[in-house]
């Protein structure tokens, strides 16, 4: 498993968006939203909760993600093998 952080640019102060995302996980519980249903709730949430910056957050971070992935693809096959 790989993880990578949000491109610094991109990223929301990390005390806003850990309030955010209590508030939003809060909500979840309270209409009891769980299992599969639970990422699209919280994402929805913290885009609303945010007015729309925790989208282009997300979608850096989608695009960061894809571009390591490209990288790791490319530089893989040249790992040798055991």
């Amino acid at each position: 498993m790989i993880g990578t952080p949000v491109p610094q640019g991109a990223a929301m102060p990390k005390d806003e968006i850990n309030r955010i995302i209590t508030e939003a996980l809060a909500d979840a519980g309270a209409a009891g939203i769980s299992g599969k249903a639970i990422t699209p709730f919280l994402l929805d949430r913290i885009v609303r909760l945010t007015g729309g910056r925790g989208l282009a957050t997300n979608i850096a971070l989608a695009k960061h993600n894809a571009a390591v992935g490209a990288r790791l693809a490319v530089a893989l096959p040249a790992l040798p093998r055991q």
